[in-house]
């Protein structure tokens, strides 16, 4: 009589199961990390290569420049756009500027025109919202700072530090006020008051360099920060 002996089985299939799953995690884990380590090598080969360079202004300085993210922009440039979109706007002598002549402004409708500088500021607001802003600065300019009798000043009190709100994207409050003389010395002071919300663009460059025309060549010089307006709001300053 022939006694069989019970095979007994050290894994059942439970188990195998069990440890090929978790094999495969742990693979794939590897090639997580695996690739996690590249994604960083990357990165630092890419600030590695960012290396400080000089360049010699038209005044003789030498400034150190770093290159940056495309979106990125200087704190005091963004400030200025705003304080230079201010001034152009609102500074009307009734004289084009750096001449003699009669400043007829610019048509924005059949009825309303602005200075020749308000318009030239336009270019530094996004497209629709210049079109709609002209239309109600126009109402603001009195008819006779086309002939001279009125003239408008604009100074800026007080521009705030920049708020990032997105990537490519700040908001800024502005302080300043208008006054307006005619010829008699009678003056008016109108605050102004704003909070500017802009984004980060593509630096223009004319292809025609010092060969375009002087109001291709403004233009250019206007956009040269990267940076247009897309929003202006009221502000109301903390203790007015």
């Amino acid at each position: 009589m022939k006694i069989q002996r019970a095979q007994t089985t050290l894994l059942t299939t439970e188990s195998k199961n069990f440890l090929a799953l978790l094999q495969l995690g742990i693979l794939s884990l590897q090639v997580l990390i695996f690739v996690f380590i590249l994604l960083i090598a990357g990165r630092q080969n890419q600030l590695a290569r960012r290396r400080p360079t000089m360049a010699q202004l038209v005044n003789g300085d030498t400034v150190y420049i770093s290159e940056k993210d495309r979106y990125w922009r200087y704190p005091q440039v963004i400030r200025k756009v705003v304080s230079d979109w201010t001034m152009l706007t609102f500074n009307w002598e009734g004289k084009i500027a750096g001449s003699d002549k009669t400043d007829e402004g610019v048509k924005v409708d059949d009825r309303q025109r602005v200075p020749t500088n308000t318009w030239f500021a336009s270019v530094l607001l996004e497209d629709d919202f210049a079109q709609a802003a002209l239309k109600d600065i126009a109402q603001l300019v009195p008819a006779d700072v086309f002939t001279g009798r009125i003239r408008s000043v604009a100074i800026v009190n007080h521009v705030s530090e920049p708020r990032q709100i997105a990537q490519g994207r700040w908001q800024v409050d502005m302080v300043s006020t208008r006054i307006l003389i005619d010829r008699t010395g009678k003056s008016e002071r109108l605050p102004f008051n704003r909070t500017f919300t802009l984004e980060a663009v593509e630096i223009p460059h004319s292809p025609l360099g010092s060969d375009a025309s002087l109001v291709e060549q403004r233009i250019y010089e206007i956009r040269s920060a990267g940076l247009q307006i897309i929003n202006i709001v009221p502000f109301e300053p903390k203790g007015s």
